[in-house]
């Protein structure tokens, strides 16, 4: 049986709202859906449970991980694979790739996460968070304008 995004989203929304509802788990507020910040509650969560420690985490973490990061990477993989994507692209040097990447979740973390709470923050006037937002941009833009341009080599 084909899932379609449609069945997906439905089940989904259907498992956030059973989550709510009998597992008294709710999102904290300006948290959005954040690689850095989900991913850092995560690790903390494994930690904390492996070692028997109690570590400063989001409300929602105290008690569960999240595992948004998981769904995201099962998501993705369960979409590349069903439409033929499935495939090794050669880029980076892993090494480069993984610095690169370390780098992106480290100022994300310094700057306290996810472009939503970026624009939050920048809607009740704060300089730093008006910064990242631009910085962002520039970033996206710049990105975008690198892979083009390798994609033309």
């Amino acid at each position: 049986m084909q899932v379609t995004p449609l069945m997906m989203g439905v089940i989904t929304a259907f498992l956030a709202v059973t989550a709510q509802a009998f597992l008294f788990m709710q999102p904290p507020p300006a948290y959005g859906l954040c690689i850095v910040c989900h991913g850092r509650d995560l690790i903390i969560w494994i930690v904390s449970a492996l070692i028997g420690t109690k570590r400063d985490v989001a409300a929602i973490s105290a008690y569960w991980p999240l595992l948004t990061v998981v769904g995201i990477f099962l998501g993705s993989r369960y979409a590349a694979v069903t439409s033929g994507e499935n495939r090794p692209v050669t880029g980076e040097h892993p090494v480069v790739a993984f610095l690169c990447g370390m780098g992106v979740m480290m100022l994300g973390l310094i700057i306290m996460g996810c472009p939503t709470r970026l624009l939050l923050r920048t809607a009740y006037g704060d300089v730093a968070g008006a910064v990242g937002v631009v910085s962002l941009l520039v970033g996206v833009v710049a990105a975008t304008l690198v892979m083009r341009w390798r994609a033309k080599r």
